[in-house]
């Protein structure tokens, strides 16, 4: 299992639509994850809807989005919500080269179709059609919360909001700070840095991860996160399936080598 996933343009590939290349970062049952690069000029399929909902979190550049029958432009640390059966596109008229952050939950099932092309929302079948609205969301530090000091959240998407399928939160770290000592959760957790360096302590091992990149951690895996660097961390934390109302998002682990190792010789040793 590889932990941490850095954005890799060697590892994406053409689409098929101008300008806009996709590299799949994650593919587990909770998400599909997947970094997009659209240049300016470029767009995205026509208008389509999905099975599942799906998350664009603007990076870099500029993207102008097909809600329904809105049209939005938006500029980096932006959060577009699209539940599932809302017909939807996205170009990128510039200037420059937008990049951004899709989330698509939870992952269609393989071999499954994963976009559903229309002319128009009326092409959608009545039994597919959205039942909760889409929205943009921007990144406000007037909005933030502290629930560990010189740690700090804004919510960006929830059940509340109608992400019912996954919360999304966009997160600070300051120098010397930190979110909850080792814990796990029953969901998957992904954290996608942005800026500075977050070590990220997963099991035994640790990993001081940079911008671009993507922490993966599945439910039941100990884990936590800091700052040990000289400026703001800051990144986009991704919860699926949505947490329970009714159970605590972590639970606190001791987790510690107790210095016995095996391997398969020394197993096969044992049976005999």
């Amino acid at each position: 299992m590889e932990f941490v996933r850095s954005f890799d343009d060697t590892q994406a590939f053409d689409t098929g639509f101008p300008g806009y290349r996709a590299q799949f970062v994650s593919r587990l049952e909770s998400a599909l994850l997947i970094h997009s690069v659209i240049q300016e000029g470029g767009c995205g399929p026509g208008l389509h809807y999905h099975h599942s909902d799906q998350l664009y979190f603007l990076i870099a550049g500029h993207m102008t989005v097909q809600l329904g029958d809105e049209v939005h432009e938006i500029g980096p640390k932006t959060l577009v919500f699209i539940p599932s059966g809302l017909p939807h596109r996205n170009w990128n008229n510039g200037p420059g080269v937008e990049s951004h952050f899709e989330m698509i939950i939870p992952t269609p099932l393989p071999g499954s179709i994963l976009a559903y092309m229309v002319e128009s929302a009326e092409e959608v079948p009545v039994e597919s059609r959205a039942i909760r609205g889409g929205y943009v969301r921007v990144v406000d530090h007037t909005l933030f919360e502290e629930p560990l000091p010189g740690f700090r959240l804004q919510p960006l998407a929830d059940p509340g909001s109608g992400s019912v399928h996954a919360v999304v939160n966009y997160a600070e770290v300051d120098p010397g700070s930190a979110g909850p000592g080792m814990h796990i959760h029953p969901f998957d957790q992904y954290y996608l840095v942005v800026d500075g360096e977050l070590t990220v302590e997963v099991a035994l091992q640790k990993h001081v991860v940079g911008p671009n990149t993507l922490v993966v951690l599945p439910a039941g895996v100990p884990h936590r996160q800091y700052n040990n660097g000289a400026s703001t961390e800051r990144h986009l934390v991704v919860l699926s399936p949505a947490p329970r109302p009714d159970e605590p998002w972590d639970r606190g682990v001791d987790f510690v080598a107790n210095g016995e190792a095996h391997s398969g010789s020394n197993l096969l040793v044992a049976a005999e």
